[in-house]
């Protein structure tokens, strides 16, 4: 909500179907899942949900190539001069996938709109992955969000089929910990981390 309470236009990409492989053939799951992500979207302030609906858990059997032209019609359509993907290092394999397919779809070439390119942490994901990868998550930008803490918190909660019972990382209290913790690293109570791919 930091950007949306700055008059600054956000929106969320589902790039996947949500969970068509743990929920096979469930699509009233599926369904339910969006319509979390929807109302978590409302709280945030967000325009637009738009969905690519690429098979969730199983990006890495979809050429490359076709992910890269989806995403990219969707960053030239939206016009967006920041993009905020999930950082290279994660464990979930999707998220790497996403990371490489935005490096593609947002090289900084003649006529190219991005001109901020940032990836982020991802609570019970980006912390395992570090132990697979030759660098750790090394955020370079915190964002003090001390004033919209409680908003974020009130978004996660909506995602119920996603939030976890404490002290799972992905649970409220975690949740908040982990803000606290980035935040006392730069001198603020809560803070957002992230990597700075580039700025121009």
């Amino acid at each position: 909500p930091q950007l949306t309470k700055m008059g600054k236009q956000v929106d969320i990409l589902i790039f996947t179907d949500g969970s068509s492989t743990q929920y096979f053939n469930n699509d009233a799951i599926l369904e339910d899942k969006f319509h979390e992500a929807k109302e978590a979207n409302d709280i945030l302030g967000s325009k637009e949900l738009p969905r690519a609906d690429f098979p969730d858990m199983r990006l890495d059997t979809v050429a490359h190539v076709d992910k890269n032209i989806a995403l990219g019609k969707i960053i030239s359509k939206g016009e967006y001069d920041t993009i905020f993907v999930q950082d290279r290092t994660d464990i979930n394999k999707d998220h790497n996938e996403l990371f490489e397919s935005t490096l593609v779809a947002c090289r900084p070439y003649p006529g190219q709109k991005v001109k901020h390119l940032l990836s982020y942490y991802v609570n019970s994901s980006t912390e395992w992955g570090n132990l697979l990868k030759k660098a750790p998550f090394n955020p370079n930008v915190f964002i003090d969000i001390g004033q919209t803490i409680d908003d974020k918190l009130e978004a996660m909660s909506k995602y119920t089929t996603e939030i976890r019972t404490y002290p799972h990382p992905r649970s409220i209290e975690a949740i908040r910990n982990s803000a606290k913790y980035f935040g006392n690293m730069v001198g603020v109570e809560y803070a957002e981390p992230f990597f700075l791919v580039y700025a121009r």
